[in-house]
């Protein structure tokens, strides 16, 4: 190791680990504390944040180290880590790396993460997460959500407080809620911080507690708060947040902590912020909702790699009513330059929940995410079956669909109905009110002869021809996309480079970079052309778009429509890409012509006085309440793109 330029000042030593787990672990009911939690010199602060938030459970500590001490006399330690959707048992040694150069000196002179109080649990936790990527190098840069997954096994949830559909009154009830029954919950900055709250820029911290001012009076010793109006009441709520870095990065909030009557620990790293400024300041919260009595199960699946969709689906039956969650899992791509074959990619993975009825029940438009998850509320006696889809999979398409509910659930393999799938994909896209776990955006472009429907997901589009006239309609698009993965109806598209797009992109990155001390990846801007025919009366499926990273973008230069009388050629039925026959009639609504006007309120066009019952019922369903509907022939998601890219950079935090 010390001919290793990068290590010129680790080695490698023994230390007689077994008498601090002895004196501690094995003795005291709380030798798992979140305050005993420190980084060392990996840039790992995102599995920290994580484990500290996951310390304040001992069932879940429990799982991770099922032996403690057994190992202390041999020097071998047991650690079980949830790894591509199973939990799996590491053996580590007591061999532990030191420095010299210790960049928070505790007086242990371990390089790495450590323990307060003597304990060596963080440090083989570390070790063990290392080993099963590669090396501790491959474990710098992250998400929190990553490493709660990977420490309970138990779906998690990503909250963007820039979404629009973010409310922050109903995210601190549930905030309030979480914590009480012990959800692990951590959150995040951006490269946009703001640095007079005080917060490290590319930082995760971990959520410890949450009170309002009825909770503050034991606290603070103060009256009165909880006759505090509404207003007052809203200032004083306020968020217990944790740095990994064990450390205060600035004297922030020190009035607030003396009316609290909280000491400042400098060594700690815990303080108090006010709801309002933990909003502003951070950029997410990553919930996990690990349960504790809850039951887990994972299946091994694999994507079929003749066709689009996946080889089997999960039939479900609850003996008891209760919340069930369905989680899809992909192989990670940590460490993937010594554990995947050459050329490892996430493929992109959806998943729907139907019941018996075929209605769909929820839903996530995952795109190419290494997990998805999505929770349904199970009624006794009835069946669900979950479908895992993916657009663009390949022969190496293995991931785990994994089934975690509060009471036991039947499950059975068998193989998927395609013609179901995509009708149900179909319902779900046009659905007045889609049931999904993370909402998306559509867009109608009307074209007179036809219109397209542009759904947008975090990291997919899709778009949808609708003819609901007697004749063929084909429709001419001419896309480009940044990092964009794009498919059709004639299969994967192979784009021309757009030299010209990538040199002002890149150009434009340089000065971002140069600003924000941030990237988002060297531009990869291609342009595609393609067709999509659609029988009469039906719609079909044109194109999607599935993300290659965070930061990609996808727009529609132009789309053209014309008619024929010639009807194209049909496709199999199993095909995502096959037409489907639209219904000939809406329900029967009791008053046409309100609807009419209530839709002309809602979007930028007008409605004709003078409309057909036909014509109106066609803009309804066209409208789908929240759906304008334009009449335009260009589409962008760049505006979104440079949202996720002001409050996402890659490669995570450290």
């Amino acid at each position: 190791m010390a001919s290793n330029p990068q290590c010129h000042a680790m080695a490698y030593i023994q230390k007689p680990l077994f008498r601090f787990l002895n004196s501690v672990l094995a003795t005291n009911s709380r030798g798992f504390r979140p305050s005993d939690v420190r980084q060392g010199g990996v840039g790992d602060c995102w599995f920290m944040s994580a484990l500290a938030v996951v310390a304040e459970r001992h069932d879940l500590m429990r799982k991770l180290l099922p032996n403690l001490n057994e190992g202390a006399e041999s020097g071998c330690h047991e650690v079980r880590l949830f790894l591509d959707g199973h939990w799996t048992a590491l053996l580590v040694d007591d061999w532990l790396p030191t420095t010299e150069k210790q960049r928070r000196p505790d007086g242990t002179s371990l390089a790495y993460a450590r323990c307060a109080r003597q304990q060596l649990w963080v440090s083989f936790i570390e070790k063990a997460y290392a080993k099963a990527h590669g090396a501790y190098r491959f474990i710098s840069g992250g998400e929190t959500s990553e490493a709660l997954l990977e420490l309970t096994g138990a779906p998690t949830e990503v909250v963007n407080f820039q979404d629009p559909t973010f409310d922050p009154e109903l995210f601190w009830a549930r905030l309030v809620s979480l914590l009480q029954v012990g959800c692990p919950i951590g959150c995040g900055t951006s490269a946009l911080t703001l640095e007079e709250l005080g917060l490290v820029g590319q930082h995760a911290y971990s959520v410890l507690a949450a009170e309002d001012g009825e909770g503050l009076d034991s606290l603070d010793g103060l009256g009165g708060l909880s006759s505090l109006d509404y207003s007052e009441r809203v200032t004083s709520r306020h968020v217990k947040v944790r740095n990994p870095w064990g450390e205060w990065t600035r004297r922030e909030q020190d009035e607030l902590l003396a009316q609290l009557g909280v000491a400042i620990i400098p060594s700690d790293g815990c303080f108090w912020m006010n709801y309002q400024d933990f909003i502003r300041g951070f950029a997410c919260c990553d919930i996990c909702y690990a349960r504790d009595g809850w039951h887990g199960r994972s299946f091994d699946l694999a994507f079929d790699t003749t066709q689009v969709g996946s080889r089997s689906v999960l039939r479900l039956k609850a003996p008891c009513s209760g919340e069930c969650w369905i989680m899809g899992i992909q192989p990670t791509e940590r460490g993937k330059q010594i554990k995947r074959p050459p050329g490892y990619y996430l493929n992109d993975l959806s998943l729907l929940i139907l019941d018996d009825s075929a209605e769909v029940v929820a839903s996530f438009l995952g795109g190419a995410r290494r997990d998805v998850s999505c929770s349904v509320m199970m009624e006794a006696g009835r069946e669900y079956v979950a479908i895992p889809l993916s657009f663009r999979a390949t022969k190496r398409g293995p991931f785990v669909l994994r089934v975690y509910a509060a009471s036991p659930v039947e499950a059975l393999l068998e193989a998927p109905s395609p013609e179901l799938t995509w009708h149900a994909m179909h319902s779900l896209l046009m659905a007045p009110k889609p049931k999904t776990q993370k909402p998306f955006q559509r867009m109608a472009y009307d074209f007179g002869a036809g219109q397209v429907v542009v759904i947008e997901a975090d990291f997919m589009a899709l778009g949808l021809v609708v003819n609901r006239n007697p004749f063929c309609l084909e429709v001419d698009f001419h896309a480009a996309g940044n990092h964009t993965v794009l498919r059709s109806q004639s299969g994967l598209l192979d784009g021309r480079e757009d030299q010209q797009r990538n040199q002002r992109h890149q150009a434009a990155e340089a000065k971002a970079k140069a600003k924000m001390k941030s990237h988002v990846g060297k531009p990869n801007w291609q342009l595609f052309e393609f067709n999509a025919l659609v029988p009469k009366y039906s719609q079909a499926l044109a194109f999607v778009a599935v993300a290659q990273l965070e930061t990609w973008e996808f727009s529609l230069e132009s789309m053209e429509a014309q008619q024929s009388l010639e009807s194209p050629p049909a496709m199999p039925s199993s095909s995502p890409f096959a037409a489907v026959a639209s219904e000939e009639r809406l329900e029967e609504l009791e008053d046409l012509e309100l609807q009419a006007a209530l839709l002309a309120s809602q979007v930028d066009t007008e409605v004709s006085a003078n409309m057909d019952e036909d014509d109106l019922e066609l803009a309804l369903r066209l409208s789908m309440e929240a759906l304008p509907q334009v009449v335009c022939n260009r589409w962008s998601r760049r505006k979104a793109a440079a949202k996720i890219r002001a409050r996402w950079e890659p490669g995570g935090r450290g």
